[in-house]
Parts: structure tokens; C-alpha cells; sequence
């Protein structure tokens, strides 16, 4: 049986690490291994924060409260609607497809899996994740960020 007859397992991934400029400030996170990783998954690039409405560029957002949930920009502009509305059409799309894995940014309100930014706009970052990441993870997603590559390749 030849390669291009194996179905690739499905792979959500931020749309900023394939390249397409959708970080707030207008740039990307072109990954340099996205060759390696289309070559054993099916790429589903996603936004949240795109899909919620959000404008490209955009003010820096941040976490300011987990309980109850807050986000706000720089400006001070509480953005928790967007954010939960990206997350909520983010899992959409994982059980729609049947995806069971996520490759996100890291540190992003929205996607980071590991540490976010602390909610006082200084790079200060904490333990936690993102809203999307936490809800893919609430489901059984399995999310991984950049920096672990290495276990899904």
C-alpha cells in the first residue's frame, strides 16, 4: 500500500504556525517543521481569535482572572466574549472532524498550553492555559505548543 493511500490522523493547528498572519500584532509563527509534521498529519489550520471576530492587527490581550473568567486588552477593553466564542467554534471544528490532537501557540490567551502571559501586560508569564487550550484539553484534545514538536513527530 503506498503512502498517499494511508489516511493521515488530523492535526489542529494555530493558523500563525503555518504562516498565515494572524497574530496580533500582524505577523506570524511560521514554523520551520511544518514539511515534517504535513508529511504525518492532515493539517487543520484554525484561528480562534480570527474566528471569534477579532481584527488583525489587534491589541495585545491577556488573562486578567480565571474565576470568573476575564480577558481584556491592553487598553483595558474586556475581550472575554471573543475568546470564548474562539474557543467554543475551535472544539466545534475538533469534534466535527474527529480531530483528537492540537498543535497551538504557546503563551497565547487563547492557545497556550502551558504558561500564559500574568494579565498585567509586563512579559511576565504564569502556570495556565489558554481558554481554547483548556476547553480542547476539558475534552480530551490532547494539546501540545511549538516547543514539543518532538512528541507528535
Amino acid at each position: 500500500m503506498s503512502n498517499e493511500n494511508i489516511k493521515k490522523e488530523k492535526l489542529l493547528i494555530s493558523s500563525c504556525l503555518m504562516g498565515e498572519k494572524v497574530r496580533y500584532d500582524g505577523d506570524d509563527n511560521l514554523l520551520d517543521d511544518i514539511k515534517i509534521l504535513s508529511d504525518k498529519y492532515q493539517l487543520i489550520p484554525f484561528c480562534p481569535e480570527i474566528a471569534s471576530g477579532m481584527m488583525v492587527p489587534r491589541a495585545k490581550c491577556e488573562i486578567k482572572n480565571i474565576n470568573p473568567l476575564k480577558i481584556i486588552n491592553e487598553f483595558g477593553i474586556d475581550m472575554t466574549d471573543f475568546f470564548i466564542d474562539g474557543a467554543k467554534q475551535t472544539l466545534h471544528i475538533c469534534i466535527n472532524n474527529n480531530i483528537k490532537l492540537a498543535l497551538l501557540k504557546s503563551k497565547s490567551p487563547s492557545c497556550g498550553n502551558e504558561n500564559i502571559y500574568d494579565g498585567t501586560f509586563t512579559n511576565q508569564l504564569i502556570k495556565g492555559q489558554g481558554i481554547t487550550a483548556n476547553i480542547l484539553f476539558q475534552n480530551n484534545i490532547k494539546v501540545y505548543n511549538e516547543n514539543q514538536i518532538g512528541d507528535l513527530i
